[in-house]
């Protein structure tokens, strides 16, 4: 066990180094070469850990297999289901509660209610066809590494995990924004937003004891951006007030979600 437990430690760090060189070569070889980055590749490219990760997993010939490192077993389509609708409802109501605090707080407007109910009814959807895409995300972060770095505790793994994944995306939001194609405040906020949703996500997989929570709810294509009207008005330190407030609650449903499951651990 003990060897075992080197191993996986051996290659999570292989894993994080791979991963983030190929994403840097990836993101300047598009800079290098004049090409602005395709609007694919992002939905693409987050199959680029699911890639590096299984890669690593049998070069490292860890043992226990895919399903085990990976995080796929859901114990059961009843919990399967469960996880992913709870998953996804907490992150739109986490989403919901951060624009109506922007409100609030004179940083934006939300949006009307027949457009919130257009939101609301879509996310469900969008979440099973992104899925396809957020998995190879996913089951490396939250799967890979997360299994991986259990015995850390949550929040040390987790806010570990979400800050390699926060570097990941530094090489692609970086190369968009020097193109012209993503505002640099927006490439700022967003990059940054991506540490509290990370720690989140992780306490999806924690609560539910699989990856497959993570997966749904990562796949909603939403952000508390999204429920505001005229975001794009927005300048990078009112961006920032939305972001600060959308963390907040999301570290507070993380804390409530990993309580509970040690709760039930008991």
């Amino acid at each position: 066990m003990q060897r075992t437990n080197i191993s996986a430690q051996r290659a999570t760090l292989w894993f994080i180094v791979a991963v983030l060189t190929t994403v840097t070569v990836v993101c300047g070889a598009f800079l290098a070469l004049d090409t602005e980055i395709p609007e694919w590749f992002p939905t693409v490219g987050r199959w680029i850990p699911a890639i590096v990760a299984l890669v690593v997993i049998r070069a490292a010939r860890l043992p226990e297999g895919l399903a085990y490192w990976w995080k796929l077993r859901p114990g059961g389509w009843k919990r399967l289901l469960a996880g992913a609708a709870v998953s996804v409802l907490v992150l739109f109501a986490v989403y919901l509660v951060a624009a109506l605090g922007a409100q609030l707080l004179g940083v934006a407007s939300l949006i009307d209610a027949a457009d919130l109910a257009s939101v609301a009814l879509m996310v469900p959807v969008f979440a099973v066809v992104f899925a396809v895409s957020t998995f190879g995300e996913e089951v490396a972060w939250r799967g890979f590494l997360q299994q991986a770095w259990s015995g850390q505790g949550f929040w040390r793994s987790s806010t570990l995990i979400a800050l390699v994944w926060v570097a990941f995306h530094v090489p692609l939001h970086g190369a968009m924004a020097v193109q012209g194609t993503l505002p640099w405040s927006t490439a700022v906020s967003a990059t940054l937003a991506l540490l509290p949703l990370g720690i989140l996500l992780s306490a999806f997989v924690v609560r539910w004891g699989s990856v497959w929570p993570a997966v749904f709810a990562h796949a909603a294509p939403l952000t508390t951006l999204n429920l505001l009207a005229d975001p794009g008005e927005l300048g990078l330190g009112d961006q920032l007030a939305v972001v600060a407030i959308g963390s907040a609650l999301m570290l507070a449903a993380a804390h409530l979600l990993s309580t509970r499951r040690r709760a039930q651990l008991r």
